[in-house]
């Protein structure tokens, strides 16, 4: 059975995202593996005995924090495999080491999302995991008002890549949503309704179990604002994004618009590496 990795700090933000991720382990057959990381700080100075205490007062606090969180979300989702592991060293490292060993499907990582700016120390290591983690990236933001995977919207260039990306989600997910393949164009520019059809033939014949919609919208600047008003509008549950090193990439969904999205997401957001 596949397993889902949920690196937590017990903040609210993170609480959301374990909730996500059990109803998603949920509806695709995988464990929730919960994964909180602690620092005990010394500073060189004074009884060696203080740091000790410190690094056993962390390892008590987060030993039970983490029995508390288990056991609300084995209450909400009885039929969800879920363990807990509390780890001393740095979230970043520890996460990126465990998934080299090639057992988790995905990642899910909570933050506060679009209505605060405030990060907590998770949030400001979720763009970090992106980048670097060999497996996709599902970042949650709090406000989340259900956890429904009916609707996916995935933001395309019409590249062949895109066709290995999404043998990625679903072997990931093992989901059969409705995929609504969305493509932005300069405002002015002729739509491109001829490739359109064409990709939408080519996704149909490499997933028929799927339902397949394709749009193309005109828009003056590809940001985070454009993307919220194209999932808003699909009334979409789930934003999918590939990432590969190409020319799309880096003309459109630069670093700093992967960043906003993952840092201030609106709805869920799924990265994957292609």
């Amino acid at each position: 059975m596949k397993t889902i990795l949920v690196p937590t700090d017990f903040s609210e933000n993170a609480f959301v995202a374990a909730e996500y991720a059990c109803a998603l382990a949920n509806e695709s057959k995988q464990k929730v593996q919960l994964l909180h990381v602690y620092i005990a700080l010394y500073a060189g100075y004074g009884e060696e005995g203080n740091s000790v205490k410190q690094i056993k007062w962390a390892e008590t606090e987060s030993a039970e924090a983490m029995r508390t969180l288990v056991e609300n979300l084995s209450e909400q989702f009885p039929q969800v495999e879920i363990e807990g592991e509390c780890l001393k060293g740095f979230m970043i490292d520890i996460v990126v080491d465990k998934l080299k060993r090639n057992e988790n499907s995905l990642v899910v990582m909570g933050t506060k999302g679009a209505t605060n700016i405030t990060e907590s120390i998770l949030g400001s290591t979720t763009y970090e995991v992106i980048k670097k983690s060999p497996v996709p990236v599902l970042v949650v933001p709090i406000d989340t008002p259900d956890f429904s995977f009916q609707r996916v919207g995935f933001f395309t260039a019409y590249d062949d890549h895109e066709l290995d990306a999404l043998m990625v989600f679903q072997r990931a997910l093992n989901l059969r949503p409705h995929l609504s393949m969305l493509h932005f164009y300069k405002e002015g520019e002729k739509a491109p309704d001829k490739e359109l059809e064409r990709w939408q033939r080519k996704v149909e014949a490499a997933y028929p179990d799927w339902g397949v919609s394709c749009k193309a919208t005109a828009v003056e600047k590809v940001d985070i604002n454009a993307l919220t008003r194209e999932a808003k509008s699909e009334n979409l549950d789930l934003l999918v994004f590939a990432r590969p090193h190409k020319s799309f990439f880096q003309k459109i969904f630069v670093a700093s618009l992967t960043k906003a999205v993952a840092n201030y997401p609106t709805i869920p957001s799924l990265f994957i590496k292609t």
